[in-house]
């Protein structure tokens, strides 16, 4: 059978754009290719030179003969008829086990945007403290800002919901003010960097609203915190979402190595402190991976969002905080 074979093979040394040595194919002969077993007969656009030195090697795994002929955009490779079943079947797993992985999002240029995020929570905190000279007469003491502004259980469910809000802003003091800022900013900056900075500040407060929310349900009436802890832990979470959403990684690694960094980091900062609120840090991961996953696949299947679209996300999340903290004044 070997023997058979070996008149019809064509075997150039070199590349294939040097195949330039004519080849008698037999009119009974089939044209095979990697774009499935609709393409029948000879009338197909040239395959690549790559393509085509592979297609070479699936033949030459299963001692199939063919002949491979032309050269530049006129090569073509031919089997005999009783193999073009086998040999498509060959080249249909090759291209599978060969399709591109979707791409990772291209990163954005808005880091500096992202810190400007970060100074004005340290801008806030020293307005509720009292650090800037303000020409206002009436400004409310901090102690009134907490009592208005913290996620108090008792309140919230009463109908005070804007405390879920307006509890991210509030610090007890600056270092935990500063401990937020050092761990959020890295975190903060490659989310926006992914999602667009108008998306990450909206996706960020709708998670840490729904973080604060589940921490509410989970906490006995008079229960009382405030922090942007939670709000830096669904941040992470939102990442993760979108790395196991967009990654062009497969298979289990897909969700394992997010799952895995954003359990390390919630080891590692969310459980430590007397007076860590570990339960607001593991809602506020979950909601966020909650949320992310709605918004990576929305991403993922749209492309991204309109640049309009993403300024009017971009004032909305602050604006709705104000609101929010009328209505808690």
């Amino acid at each position: 059978m070997n023997d058979l074979r070996a008149p019809f093979r064509h075997r150039p040394k070199r590349r294939i754009a040097m195949w330039r040595r004519p080849a008698r194919v037999p009119e009974y002969w089939r044209v095979v290719d990697f774009r499935g077993p609709e393409y029948m007969g000879r009338q197909l656009p040239a395959p690549g030179t790559r393509q085509m030195e592979l297609l070479r090697l699936v033949l030459d795994s299963r001692d199939i003969p063919y002949i491979i002929t032309g050269h530049g955009s006129q090569v073509r490779a031919f089997v005999p008829p009783m193999f073009e079943t086998l040999v498509r079947t060959e080249l249909a797993d090759v291209a599978s086990e060969k399709a591109p992985a979707s791409p990772s999002p291209a990163p954005r240029r808005n880091a500096h945007w992202a810190m400007l995020v970060m100074l004005f929570l340290i801008f806030w905190h020293g307005l509720t403290m009292g650090w800037w000279p303000l020409p206002f007469e009436h400004v409310p003491d901090p102690d009134y800002w907490k009592m208005c502004g913290r996620l108090d259980v008792a309140a919230v469910r009463a109908g005070e919901w804007w405390r879920t809000a307006t509890a991210l802003t509030l610090h007890a003091d600056s270092l935990h003010l500063f401990s937020n800022v050092l761990f959020g900013a890295p975190f903060l900056v490659l989310l926006a960097r992914r999602l667009g900075l108008g998306l990450t500040l909206a996706a960020t407060l709708v998670s840490g609203m729904l973080g604060n929310a589940m921490n509410v349900l989970y906490r006995e009436p008079g229960y009382v915190s405030l922090g942007f802890s939670t709000a830096m832990f669904a941040t992470v979470g939102l990442l993760c979402a979108d790395i196991t959403v967009r990654s062009p990684a497969r298979g289990f690694r897909r969700l394992a190595l997010p799952a895995a960094a954003g359990m390390a980091f919630l080891a590692l900062l969310g459980t430590e402190g007397q007076n860590t609120d570990y339960a607001a840090h593991i809602f506020g991961l979950l909601s966020g991976f909650l949320v992310g996953l709605a918004v990576s696949s929305r991403l993922r299947h749209d492309g991204g969002l309109p640049p309009s679209l993403e300024y009017l996300l971009g004032f909305a999340a602050p604006l709705f905080l104000l609101l929010c903290w009328n209505a808690a004044l």
